[in-house]
């Protein structure tokens, strides 16, 4: 899992209030940029790894969050999706 997470909160997995300090001094909210700081990591984590091995391997990287262009950076796992019809029964009635 390569998102921040606090379990146990009841607006989901981070508090709605957390923010973010920019180096400019901008200030955003977490929830608009919770799936852009899983795809930097993801992308940063390729890079490392294809700079590792001097550009002679494509690095394999796994990842459970993503976001616009994460395709490029490695593959996802989305291991939390149960195809079962209790499962996708909220969301067709």
């Amino acid at each position: 899992m390569n998102e921040p997470s606090v379990f146990g909160q009841e607006q989901g997995t981070m508090p709605l209030q957390n923010q973010h300090t920019l180096s400019d001094g901008q200030i955003i909210k977490h929830r608009d940029i919770h799936n852009a700081y899983g795809a930097l990591q993801h992308r940063a984590t390729n890079q490392g790894l294809y700079n590792r091995d001097k550009k002679s391997k494509r690095p394999f990287v796994l990842s459970r969050s993503f976001f616009i262009g994460s395709q490029k950076f490695g593959a996802f796992w989305t291991g939390d999706n149960v195809a079962s019809t209790h499962e996708v029964q909220g969301s067709l009635y």
